[in-house]
């Protein structure tokens, strides 16, 4: 009977509680419970801005630490480091240390290595040396190189000899040249010295020209120097144009100026 009465008799209670509550006071009530919840508000967004922001100010520092101590700088502080960030250095430099024994580096600590390491870093070592004859980088040590390996950098050696020769490096060793590969970089280097002579370049040999190609090169001397001097550039040599040729720049001068 006692939970019958509460649910008909105590909502109508509190209607004609609230009906009896003058409009002013349910007013005045309403705006506090506004202003309290937006206060709430303002205090929780204030507290989440101030947490923010001291994690942005806090975190670039700990993180340009945490990289200064993985690459061993002096700027490292690492009674600042945390577990985490102790087990994280600890292996970037073990890391880098296999880095530095693989390239043969001085700050190499093979005593830091387990026996599979040093088992990579030994085929490591032995690929880049290989790697080093091949390209040509840095002395070749032979006795390294297996029998197979000595052969192809052999192989690698004279056609990187052969393309010196062919563009005229000073690399280029003759003697180690086959008697048709000297005899096909003396033609390329014939042609080139012709080209050079027909370009006017300094490196141009004359007295390795035949008459027929002295000839030519001095066709192209003479165009070469009337350009410069109908276009009014350094290198032109009046002496040796033609009188016609002088008169038309002549004319062309005074044709063009005001």
């Amino acid at each position: 009977m006692l939970n019958s009465f509460d649910r008909l008799v105590r909502p109508r209670m509190r209607v004609r509680v609230e009906r009896d509550v003058p409009p002013l006071c349910r007013k005045r009530r309403n705006h506090m419970k506004v202003i309290t919840r937006t206060v709430f508000c303002l205090v929780l967004m204030m507290l989440l801005v101030g947490f923010t922001n001291l994690t942005l100010a806090q975190s670039p520092d700990q993180q340009e630490n945490l990289f200064a101590c993985k690459n061993g700088w002096d700027s490292c502080d690492s009674s600042v480091l945390t577990p985490a960030n102790k087990n994280e250095v600890a292996a970037a430099r073990h890391l880098q240390n296999i880095s530095d024994c693989e390239y043969g580096w001085t700050s190499c600590n093979r005593a830091a290595l387990s026996e599979s390491e040093l088992l990579e870093v030994a085929v490591v070592v032995h690929r880049n040396a290989v790697s080093n004859c091949w390209n040509g980088v840095g002395p070749c040590d032979y006795a390294k190189l297996t029998p197979s390996e000595a052969a192809g950098v052999a192989v690698a050696e004279n056609h990187r000899n052969i393309s010196d020769c062919w563009n005229g490096w000073p690399s280029c060793k003759l003697s180690k040249l086959s008697p048709s590969e000297l005899s096909d970089i003396t033609v390329a280097q014939r042609r080139r010295n012709v080209t050079e002579c027909w370009d006017g370049s300094a490196s141009c040999d004359r007295s390795k020209l035949s008459a027929a190609e002295l000839s030519a090169v001095a066709v192209s001397d003479h165009q070469r120097n009337y350009m410069a001097c109908v276009g009014g550039f350094v290198g032109c040599d009046v002496t040796r144009l033609t009188p016609a040729e002088a008169r038309a720049i002549t004319s062309g001068k005074n044709t063009t100026s005001p």
